[in-house]
């Protein structure tokens, strides 16, 4: 009988393309991934895989094992989260967001949740969009909230389902004394010449805001990177730049700062729900899906 530990360690292999990165994420050593490895070749009597210099490349029976062990896990872990469940004393639903949710969205939704299902328990987990499909099989959370540009969609494993809620614009902001900071739209490629204040993303996002400018036909120029969107603010106050900011992030504006949609065809984020496919999953986990339907609708002024 195949070895549920070594099916995981197989899958951490298949998802890095590597056995150092695997190793990584599975806390081993490179030595014990790769010993568990060829024990399980050896168990099956087939190669599952090729190694090179930069990695490993699945074989034919590889590919087919890693369709299956995600299958397979995906239930093992759906069946660990139910009967987590039916052990807790209250009904709950966990929820995973990414941080810049937690201003307006989180409370929004939680809000109408708790007052349409007032005994069951919420519990919220701050994380990356990257993180949370890992905390999914984990079986940390129900549920997750993820992000993605348009221009350049997340790509998620075939064990996990996204459902789109709703589109969170792209704006640029200017300070008060600037030009355009009293025009009821702007187009990017007109902002060709501007220095920008850029938000840093973790990859694949990292070349994000580059990539959008190209597609309008320019090259950037980058003053300025921060660590989160206040900070930008700031800086566009000071006039040290403009920046180009989600609308979801302007709950707590800056007082001298304009915030200005761009112009069609925009940019814009996509924000979806994310949880794993074919699970079984709580009755509490699809209210909460039900919710985040209805109550995710981005305001209409920044």
């Amino acid at each position: 009988m195949l070895d549920v530990r070594r099916l995981q360690i197989f899958s951490a292999v298949a998802e890095h393309g590597s056995f150092t990165a695997a190793a990584e994420s599975l806390f081993m050593t490179h030595s014990a991934v790769s010993q568990q490895m060829a024990l399980l070749e050896r168990q099956l009597g087939l190669s599952l895989m090729t190694r090179g210099p930069r990695g490993v490349e699945l074989t034919e029976a590889g590919r087919v094992l890693a369709e299956r062990s995600t299958v397979l896990l995906g239930s093992i872990a759906g069946i660990e989260r139910e009967m987590r469940d039916l052990t807790a004393r209250h009904a709950c639903v966990r929820l995973a967001a990414f941080p810049t949710a937690g201003a307006d969205l989180i409370p929004r939704v939680v809000r109408e949740y708790q007052k349409r299902f007032p005994d069951v328990r919420v519990e919220l987990r701050s994380a990356h969009a990257g993180d949370i499909a890992a905390c999914l099989r984990d079986g940390d959370v129900h549920l997750g909230l993820v992000w993605d540009y348009d221009f350049a969609p997340r790509m998620f494993a075939a064990d996990i389902d996204r459902i789109h809620l709703t589109d969170d614009p792209l704006c640029v902001l200017f300070p008060l004394d600037h030009p355009l900071a009293e025009e009821p739209a702007v187009d990017l490629a007109d902002l060709s010449g501007e220095t920008w204040v850029v938000r840093s993303h973790r990859p694949p996002y990292d070349e994000a805001f580059v990539t959008m400018c190209r597609l309008a036909g320019f090259e950037p120029d980058v003053g300025f990177v921060t660590e989160d969107y206040q900070s930008a603010q700031g800086l566009v106050a000071a006039g040290i730049g403009i920046s180009a900011v989600p609308r979801l992030s302007l709950i707590a504006r800056h007082p001298e700062v304009v915030a200005v949609p761009i112009a069609a065809p925009a940019p814009c984020r996509r924000i979806a729900a994310v949880r794993l496919r074919g699970a079984g999953h709580p009755r509490a986990a699809q209210q909460m899906l039900d919710v985040l339907r209805d109550g995710t609708a981005v305001k209409d002024t920044p």
